[in-house]
């Protein structure tokens, strides 16, 4: 009988697998332009996870001192990239990625978590927070504390690749 149940149990691995190869195919059928990003080869590997920034680089690093201030990264992580909180690094968002939508989920806040900030920050804090956010996966994302001792590594602190 055990014999019985590791073949079942592999057989259905091997179609788990399958079909998240087929997945993945298909959703890479898509060029990198077509998703939106702003893919760019680097040394033989594509980054498709850069994506074009059109705001200010100063403000950037300003919305990211307002994003520590203001203790942001307790729930999205110190990158951004999602704790207890969703990642700001993502492309889709369950309220919306637009810069108004942005503003108002943390102007309002949102259900489960997402506290209001309307009443605490200003409107042109916001506005510099939506900056921030939207230099995330960017050649313009403000550069953290431990850049510099990681150039000095041999890591490209734009890319996260050694060098």
């Amino acid at each position: 009988m055990g014999t019985a149940r590791i073949t079942i149990f592999r057989i259905i691995s091997a179609a788990t697998v399958a079909l998240a190869v087929v997945a993945c195919k298909s959703k890479g059928g898509r060029s990198d332009t077509a998703a939106g990003t702003n893919a760019r080869a680097v040394g033989g590997v594509q980054e498709v996870a850069m994506r074009k920034f059109n705001g200010d680089p100063k403000v950037a690093q300003e919305g990211r001192k307002l994003f520590l201030e203001y203790n942001c990264y307790g729930c999205h992580g110190g990158l951004a990239g999602g704790a207890m909180g969703p990642s700001l690094r993502d492309t889709v968002w369950k309220y919306g990625g637009s810069d108004q939508q942005i503003a108002a989920s943390i102007h309002d806040g949102r259900p489960m978590g997402m506290p209001t900030w309307g009443k605490t920050l200003s409107a042109d804090q916001i506005k510099t927070l939506v900056t921030y956010i939207r230099s995330l996966r960017t050649n313009a994302e403000p550069k953290f504390f431990f850049a510099s001792q990681m150039a000095s590594a041999g890591v490209d602190t734009g890319s996260g690749r050694a060098q």
